[in-house]
């Protein structure tokens, strides 16, 4: 934890509690829980708030989505810029999976040094029927299952047993995401966690990314963050 937290943190904690659809956490700049809602624990399917603080979105959730907030994270370290209306699937109380509008953003100590990340998360409960949102489901797993192959939407609509066609309107409609979007976010969410966790060269994470190459893995990287890998890299050198 860090050695001063910022000013109002626990206060501003204090406002989303009691809201059951808004989930608020603040992390430290290596991913670890420091004070979170009782929304967020319910949703972590965690018994208390006790249980959250310290452990990281991968000891919380599954694979595919903690790569997703650990990607988040990097982007907002890196860039200093908050994440704005971010669409992202996450576990509701019930274990089935909702679409949630999440903002994300750093907040500094005294003398103006980052410290930590605030992020808050608000369940759309999209009014979708549940089959559709099952196949979306689908989808999203199959994409992030096989994001080192050339996979298509035609894949991804395969997988969900729906057409093309119905699986764009209704990622479109519910997701305001196209298919092969969505593999391409996935692709690069991958390698953002790989370009801040691992000490693999560049070259090789795209290559077990699924990119052509290191050139194509950083065009796409800089055009989701704004921020090239070297400088993923160069921030997790200075935390």
């Amino acid at each position: 934890m860090p050695e001063e937290l910022p000013r109002g943190a626990m206060e501003l904690a204090a406002v989303f509690e009691g809201i059951p659809r808004v989930m608020f956490s603040l992390k430290d700049l290596q991913g670890r829980y420091l004070i979170v809602n009782e929304a967020f624990a319910e949703r972590a399917s965690v018994a208390s708030i006790a249980e959250v603080i310290g452990k990281t979105a991968s000891d919380l959730f599954a694979p595919e989505l903690a790569i997703s907030y650990a990607a988040q994270d990097a982007a907002v370290l890196a860039s200093g810029h908050p994440v704005r209306r971010q669409l992202e699937l996450i576990t509701r109380p019930d274990g089935s999976l909702g679409w949630f509008i999440t903002n994300k953003s750093l907040l500094h100590d005294s003398r103006g040094e980052p410290v930590a990340i605030a992020a808050v998360s608000v369940d759309e409960q999209t009014p979708a029927d549940r089959a559709g949102m099952r196949g979306l489901e689908v989808a999203l797993a199959t994409a992030h299952e096989r994001f080192r192959e050339q996979i298509t939407a035609s894949d991804l609509a395969d997988a969900a047993g729906m057409s093309t066609s119905m699986l764009e309107r209704r990622m479109q409609r519910l997701v305001g995401l196209a298919p092969s979007r969505l593999i391409v976010r996935v692709r690069v969410e991958e390698a953002i966690y790989r370009v801040v966790r691992s000490e693999r060269s560049l070259a090789d994470i795209a290559m077990e990314c699924g990119f052509t190459d290191q050139a194509a893995m950083s065009r796409r990287i800089k055009e989701f963050l704004g921020v090239s890998p070297r400088s993923l890299r160069e921030v997790r050198a200075r935390d």
